[in-house]
């Protein structure tokens, strides 16, 4: 199982960035406002999704449950740098700051700020880790 990590900043405010981090278990994307998280998406399990989960503080982060998960949400894990590409946009209306993420050109998920959790196209039902895209 591989592992990685990534930080972005936003490209018209860097006070705003992501971060991926995929342990070698599961992948997540967070949203950052200066130093605090205010967003945070599921990405992808790299290990096999459980049956069910109890969602155990020593189990973080969290693999995302088989009853959760679209069928089509194998996906291959983020290797390097180039296999992300994130979209910023901000609300002209209230600063809203969103970011789409695309892997390896495939829109994944969607983060804005107080969204715990995001949005994936990953997923076939709302759960704890990401909403239905």
């Amino acid at each position: 199982m591989s592992t990685f990590s990534l930080k972005i900043h936003c490209e018209f405010d860097r006070h705003y960035s992501i971060v991926i981090k995929d342990d070698g278990r599961v992948a997540y994307a967070y949203l950052y406002e200066g130093e605090d998280i205010i967003g945070d998406v599921w990405l992808y399990n790299q290990q096999e999704a459980p049956e069910v989960s109890f969602w155990r503080e020593e189990d973080m982060p969290f693999l995302n449950p088989i009853e959760y998960l679209a069928k089509n949400a194998a996906i291959k894990p983020v290797e390097s740098e180039s296999d992300i590409r994130c979209e910023w946009t901000e609300s002209l209306n209230d600063g809203l700051i969103e970011v789409g993420i695309s892997i390896r050109g495939k829109f994944i998920a969607s983060i804005t700020s107080g969204s715990k959790p995001g949005w994936s196209v990953l997923v076939s039902k709302d759960g704890p880790l990401a909403y239905v895209y």
